[in-house]
């Protein structure tokens, strides 16, 4: 299997493709018309499921969304998952969303992106490499468990796979391991994010609780300290880190989805 760059969400999958893929991690596009679209961005071991009910927020507004799968992500065999799991590099995945807005611009005067944990980060880089007229996140992986941090560089370079089975009451498609290679990778995605906050211009919305186990809740502190201009942000304490899926999973898409449409449908 060659894992390519990424699944765009704008490009119909071929039969062989599909085959590969969880039945959930298909790419989806939501094509409202108009003169601007939402992409959505899934996390680390995730897939467009996850960001799946902002995008049908967004499209109850009347604006277009589409959510790609990142590179790396989404196979159904283990064997396939691991293969390409091992392959994610930063410059992929930051390569891969760069596309996807370019696809985006070819049919959209607008451009915004949403982006959960891992795809926060990703998209909090775009906005500071001027490419989004909108931006928001939530659970940005712009810090790790201290655990994580810690650990990472010293043994990121070694190839091995970690059991990491989700815990969640809900159904939630994606990896159940992680590898060390796309840990890595993680790492070094959010360490970039982080360090590019201060070039962010375009309006910026802030998701999070205080209550997520796996990105801590500093990172909001940390977009209203580095991005320039003011932020908006807004807490779902009832949720865990899987926001979109958990409790306040419906506040948590309108909340995206009425900031999109105050950009955006003005």
């Amino acid at each position: 299997m060659n894992s390519p760059l990424y699944f765009s969400g704008f490009t119909t999958l071929s039969p062989e493709i599909e085959l590969q893929l969880i039945p959930d991690a298909k790419p989806q596009y939501l094509n409202l018309g108009g003169d601007a679209v939402v992409i959505c961005v899934h996390g680390f071991t995730g897939t467009p499921y996850e960001v799946a009910p902002a995008a049908r927020a967004i499209a109850n507004t009347g604006l277009s969304a589409v959510a790609p799968l990142l590179p790396g992500h989404g196979y159904k065999q283990r064997s396939d998952q691991e293969r390409a799991f091992a392959s994610i590099t930063k410059k992929r995945m930051l390569a891969a969303a760069r596309q996807e807005i370019a696809q985006a611009r070819k049919q959209y005067a607008h451009v915004g992106m949403f982006g959960f944990s891992m795809g926060g980060a990703i998209s909090l880089t775009m906005a500071a490499e001027g490419l989004l007229d909108a931006c928001a996140v939530a659970a940005p992986a712009l810090r790790l468990p201290l655990k994580a941090e810690r650990l990472i560089p010293l043994v990121g370079w070694a190839s091995f796979t970690l059991e990491a089975p989700h815990q969640e009451p809900f159904y939630v498609p994606g990896y159940e391991f992680q590898h060390s290679w796309a840990l890595r990778a993680l790492w070094q995605v959010s360490r970039h994010a982080r360090s590019q906050l201060s070039k962010v211009q375009c309006p910026v919305l802030g998701i999070h609780s205080h209550n997520d186990s796996t990105v801590p809740p500093i990172v909001l502190g940390l977009m209203e300290k580095h991005i320039p201009q003011p932020i908006e942000t807004a807490w779902f304490n009832d949720s865990d880190h899987l926001m979109l899926l958990d409790v306040s999973g419906p506040d948590v898409a309108l909340t995206i989805a009425n900031f999109f449409q105050r950009q955006f449908l003005k």
